[in-house]
């Protein structure tokens, strides 16, 4: 009897505890403590070291990649300078005649649909911004009179880069004095050069001038995949 009485206290016990943990965790939503050891996980038995779990860190890291690969509005201009040579974004009225849509306005303080910058209508986008990344991974935005520009462009030839930089001379486009408001609002920078890698602005002539004196410069461009094959290469590396 007084056997059957134990084993029945603590059957109750336990299910009072039970009650009481499940209780405090829907009250008050902490369940850290139900969470496995910190040494447990340190010698591999967090969740992500199951196959379910790898599988899941797998996704989100490709989820983080598709979304630091997302196409934006400065890979719509890139695209549009790159490919268009003969149009501009002010060709009639203001504006810019495109498939499907007809003449669509250019407000350049104002955030410009994509499709402005593909006017004959082909939008594959995923496609366009392998092109830009293959192709037209830097991207100089420059006026042949500024000696500033000209000093950039100097600099950068010596790296000799592969693929060469893409050089688009702002004041012999009719819509240069657009495109450099655009500039501004998407990099931050108005004045040029304005040097882009991938989509994002290294600064002007003094910017890239400073890294090269630091010897940054080319682990910039080879860091991006970026080939630099001119002397400078050899020399940054020495100096180095």
């Amino acid at each position: 009897m007084v056997s059957s009485y134990r084993r029945r206290r603590i059957v109750w016990s336990i299910i009072l505890l039970t009650a009481g943990v499940f209780f405090y965790v829907s009250t008050y939503g902490d369940s850290s403590f139900l969470s496995l050891p910190a040494s447990l996980k340190d010698i591999g038995f967090s969740p992500s070291s199951s196959r379910a779990g790898q599988v899941a860190l797998a996704k989100l890291k490709d989820i983080a990649g598709r979304k630091a690969n997302k196409v934006t509005e400065i890979h719509g201009l890139l695209y549009f300078v790159s490919h268009y040579p003969d149009r501009v974004l002010n060709e009639n009225e203001g504006g810019i005649d495109v498939a499907g849509r007809g003449l669509v306005k250019v407000e350049p303080e104002q955030a410009i649909d994509l499709d402005v910058y593909a006017p004959d209508g082909h939008r594959n986008w995923d496609a366009h911004l392998k092109v830009l990344e293959n192709e037209y991974p830097v991207v100089v935005f420059s006026k042949t009179y500024c000696p500033y520009s000209q000093r950039a462009k100097a600099l950068l030839q010596t790296y000799e880069l592969d693929p060469s930089p893409l050089v688009v001379e702002l004041n012999t486009r009719r819509d240069g004095a657009l495109v450099q408001i655009i500039l501004q609002r998407l990099t931050g920078r108005r004045t040029v050069p304005n040097v882009l890698l991938y989509g994002q602005s290294l600064g002007g002539s003094d910017d890239i001038h400073a890294l090269h004196e630091q010897h940054k410069l080319k682990d910039v461009f080879e860091d991006a995949g970026v080939q630099v094959k001119g002397p400078q290469a050899s020399l940054e590396t020495h100096e180095a």
